[in-house]
């Protein structure tokens, strides 16, 4: 699975790393109720083990600390679907820095915990949502998580 190899890149980068720690599943099953959605099981694996934070750089939102702004997913998700009109079954997780560019989950397939079907599209905050392209950046958040940890550590 394509996330344990990104969970090794951090494991083996202690120094880079920082994440918030572990995050029980009681939490995760009500920001899924709250947001209306089933997380793939690589999202679930990271916010089980890391909850949030960065590495290299690069801050990927999740769970474990109040939902009243970045890098809450829950927060930024409700926000964005609140404010601009975000489909319901996509959940935000990662800003790219640059052009207001989000990165999202798209759930609408994830029927259960063991489904690994939520592709990687981007959103653009401020662009009208029927000019969206919702462009597939990766296939799992794992295949994600995996790349961007690659190509930092390149960079």
């Amino acid at each position: 699975m394509l996330i344990n190899k990104a969970f090794e890149i951090i494991e083996d980068h202690p120094d880079d790393a920082d994440f918030i720690g572990e995050i029980k599943e009681q939490m995760i099953n009500s920001a899924e109720a709250a947001l209306n959605v089933n997380f793939p099981i690589s999202y679930r694996l990271f916010l089980e083990k890391y909850g949030l934070g960065d590495i290299f750089g690069e801050e990927i939102y999740g769970l474990g600390i109040e939902e009243n702004g970045v890098p809450s997913m829950t927060w930024i998700t409700k926000h964005f679907r609140q404010e601009e009109g975000l489909p319901n079954h996509l959940v935000c997780f990662y800003f790219t820095g640059y052009d207001g560019v989000y990165f999202c989950l798209d759930c609408s397939k994830v029927q259960n915990h063991n489904d690994d079907n939520a592709e990687v599209v981007s959103y653009i905050s401020g662009l009208p949502i029927e000019e969206q392209n919702f462009e597939v950046e990766a296939g799992s958040f794992g295949e994600f998580l995996l790349n961007t940890l690659q190509e930092s550590m390149e960079d």
